[in-house]
């Protein structure tokens, strides 16, 4: 989907085949690992529309780590309910790490299934209104966002 390049670049993080949203390409290999690492705090934000409303237990689970299986703990998370309709119950997840499939496996561990998921931001900067399968490069401004450290406010 991309053009011709004059560089190579590479992904920063992943999605998987179920997973829609924010992709960010670069070719500044200590951009990319300043993204990923775990270490570094920043946040990801998600979109994620599940089966029921979670209830108090659940949404505590999420907020302050869980197990998910394989030995592998999350850490603290944000989790907020967007929305309850009859499709599904929309939440806003945030977290600081980027375990194999995380999101579904933390709904999964509170007895929730994942009927949508989008990624739709990385640290400060948001994917906004790009349509699906379209990409566009950053300006400056944009760039900086993605390079200046994440606030702390973001992870509760």
């Amino acid at each position: 989907l991309l053009p011709k390049l004059d560089r190579f670049v590479f992904p920063v993080g992943r999605l998987d085949k179920e997973t829609s949203g924010l992709l960010i390409f670069t070719d500044d290999h200590r951009l990319g690992e300043a993204l990923t690492n775990p270490e570094s705090h920043v946040p990801k934000t998600y979109k994620v529309l599940v089966d029921a409303e979670p209830d108090l237990q659940a949404m505590a689970a999420l907020r302050t780590g869980l197990n998910i299986g394989r030995g592998e703990v999350t850490r603290a998370s944000t989790v907020e309910v967007v929305r309850v309709d009859s499709d599904g119950v929309s939440l806003e997840m945030v977290i600081d790490e980027g375990k194999n499939r995380q999101i579904r496996r933390m709904v999964a561990a509170v007895g929730l299934k994942v009927l949508s998921l989008a990624r739709v931001g990385i640290g400060s900067f948001e994917l906004g209104a790009l349509p699906i399968g379209q990409y566009r490069r950053l300006g400056p401004r944009e760039q900086r966002l993605l390079s200046s450290p994440p606030s702390s406010g973001y992870i509760s």
